[in-house]
């Protein structure tokens, strides 16, 4: 539900489907069914607005005091019963408050997945502060950025990512008396800062008691995207972000049961896992299963053990289960239903069949924007159906531009039409943004249709399916997504741009052998995302670069997902006449090597070693012979 969660698949226009009404009316009866708490849903979003003195604990306690005794949340072989994790919250917010914590105040939250992600951000959203969760895969430039921009009270490290840490600790030049290390059993070593758990446990389990007012509107969580300017931008979730989360997803799309348990091996730094599948728990009186990362081993042994009826997903994780031979365990599995994004249309149909989902719980929404697709009538190869008011325009895909009429406003596309989709702003659908109100207003196109309008413009290009379905088609921009993860091509390209040479030469600070880099996307056949490909224009081009050395400095500066799997080297590029880089081009043609006049070298999965791609490479690269 953030940036990183928007599909990110281009589907072939022979995927592409329309929804005819016959269609539409066959699937309504199913749907009624579950309209009790759908009318809920309908009556919250309704009721609550801006002002209104409410916030996620309101629901979460209402869960609580229903089902006390219940499984809330299993990790590993531990659980928690609904009082126990409310106490651990309580414990943990009265502690918050110790600090003289002001409403609004922000706690930098830098821990892998596991249940002190969950309780830590809950505590803080008790006592009306805010958590900014940092992807853990997050290093040096990025790090400090995303740190700095939460303007912090306190930050928590957790002790498997404090080397992360200690690498940009001087840089931001934090009080260490404020900076807290959350133990971590497989990391006993001793650090310089405080003991969280320890100055914790002394306070009692009781409600906080505040001398504040909390509101829907006000701020609980941030999540970092990746966004499309080079560095990650703070995207606000609020207390009413959650609670609509809660109702659409919770209340609406999945409709857990107390008797459910929901397997969610996604990462609790993105929306998919902390707002889509966490509000879907509580509203359900649910079970969630928290997994420190997917692993395509454990799924179905995990499945069986905590008897699984759900899952959280992203397109990657359904291909590798798919891609995998059948499991013993995966027949008569628990499932019966799963709530995500990005399940490739070309694989949906084999996924629900193989496996025996009943219900695919696909979405499209973001976290900084004001417009979400549900796939509430179950049908297929959609990212669902919204009530937002929103619109769909044509796009000029090679000027990179939506296409006006002659009274200067954008067109609609038909039924069955690709265009740019777009979400209408207005008071009951307002645009929550980014901490840092310039990028926000530059996600906002104004005068769309008519005079004084206003619409957050996703990005994305969509498929009008009719009766308000969609599918999603492409991501425009400087953004493509690999491994669950968005990566920006402006901020690999910057990192690149500090490359000094071989390894030698970055020690004496000489110049690279590198004078332009383009970074994009490239698709893969049968692969989830696209893997990252950089074109370097060499200064010499008689001389080559270090690959090793260049690999070397990638691995220090860059995220794992984020490292180009394909390096091009050529002599020029294309701009626009504004002098943007021209991309389209590179990336329809990929790493085809026997089309391609410049040299393409492929990262080989067991060497890590950029090598140059023959066609029998490229051959085994298309055939899925290499594990990525």
């Amino acid at each position: 539900m953030a940036d990183e969660e928007h599909n990110a698949e281009f589907i072939p226009t022979t995927l592409r489907e329309e929804i005819n009404f016959p269609q539409f009316m066959a699937a309504f009866p199913a749907t009624m069914k579950r309209s009790p708490k759908a009318l809920q849903a309908v009556w919250l979003l309704r009721t609550i607005k801006a002002d209104t003195e409410i916030s996620l604990t309101d629901l979460f306690l209402k869960t609580v005091k229903k089902y006390p005794d219940n499984r809330v949340l299993t990790y590993n072989d531990n659980s928690w019963t609904y009082k126990e994790f409310n106490q651990w919250i309580n414990r943990l917010a009265i502690y918050f408050l110790s600090f003289e914590f002001k409403k609004g105040d922000t706690v930098v939250v830098f821990i892998e997945n596991r249940p002190e992600v969950l309780a830590i951000s809950m505590a803080l959203a008790k006592i009306g502060c805010v958590a900014a969760l940092l992807n853990s895969s997050q290093r040096k430039k990025p790090l400090v950025h995303s740190i700095n921009l939460s303007n912090p009270k306190l930050i928590l490290v957790g002790a498997e990512l404090m080397d992360s840490y200690l690498e940009i600790h001087d840089e931001l030049n934090y009080p260490a008396e404020k900076v807290l290390v959350i133990p971590h059993e497989k990391h006993i070593e001793k650090f310089e800062f405080k003991n969280f758990d320890i100055l914790c446990k002394s306070y009692a389990p009781t409600e906080p008691k505040l001398i504040y007012k909390i509101h829907a509107k006000d701020i609980c969580m941030l999540v970092f995207t990746s966004g499309t300017t080079g560095l990650p931008k703070a995207a606000v979730i609020s207390h009413s972000r959650w609670i609509k989360a809660y109702c659409g997803f919770g209340l609406t799309l999945l409709q857990l049961e107390p008797t459910d348990v929901l397997y969610v091996p996604l990462p609790f730094y993105h929306s998919t896992a902390m707002l889509v599948c966490w509000t879907s728990v509580v509203a359900g009186g649910a079970n969630m299963v928290m997994k420190k990362k997917f692993s395509v081993k454990e799924f179905w042994p995990d499945v069986q053990k905590y008897q699984a009826t759900g899952f959280g997903y992203v397109g990657e994780l359904c291909k590798y289960l798919l891609n995998e031979p059948i499991h013993p365990l995966e027949r008569n599995n628990t499932l019966t239903k799963m709530v995500g994004n990005g399940l490739r249309p070309g694989i949906w149909t084999e996924f629900k069949n193989r496996f025996g989902v009943e219900r695919v719980g696909e979405f499209y929404a973001s976290s900084e924007g004001n417009l979400a697709f549900f796939n509430l009538f179950n049908f297929d190869r959609t990212m669902g159906f919204t009530v937002n008011p929103h619109a769909i325009v044509e796009y000029d895909k090679e000027n990179e531009t939506p296409i006006y009429d002659k009274k200067g406003f954008m067109k609609k596309v038909k039924k069955g039409g690709t265009g740019l989709l777009l979400g209408e702003i207005n008071d009951l659908y307002p645009f929550d943004g980014y901490t840092e109100k310039e990028k926000s207003e530059k996600a906002i196109i104004r005068d769309v249709l008519k005079k004084g309008d206003a619409y957050f413009n996703t990005g994305d290009l969509v498929h009008s399916m009719g009766f308000n379905h969609t599918q999603f088609v492409d991501r425009l921009g400087d953004t493509f997504r690999w491994k669950s993860e968005n990566v920006s091509t402006t901020e690999v390209e910057g990192i690149i741009n500090k490359y000094k040479g071989n390894a030698e030469s970055i020690l004496y600070g000489k110049d690279s052998n590198i004078a332009e880099n383009i970074v994009y996307g490239v698709e893969i056949p049968n692969t989830s995302g696209r893997a990252g490909m950089v074109k370097l224009i060499l200064t010499d081009a008689s001389k080559s670069i270090d690959f090793e050395a260049f690999y070397e400095f990638l691995k220090m500066e860059l995220p794992p997902f984020a490292i180009p799997l394909f390096i091009r080297i050529g002599k020029n590029t294309e701009t626009t006449s504004t002098m943007k880089y021209l991309k389209s081009h590179l990336k329809a043609e990929g790493y085809d090597c026997e089309k391609i006049e410049d040299s393409i070298y492929f990262l080989m999965p067991d060497t890590k070693i950029y090598t140059l791609i023959t066609p029998e490479i490229r051959d085994k690269i298309s055939d899925g012979e290499y594990r990525l």
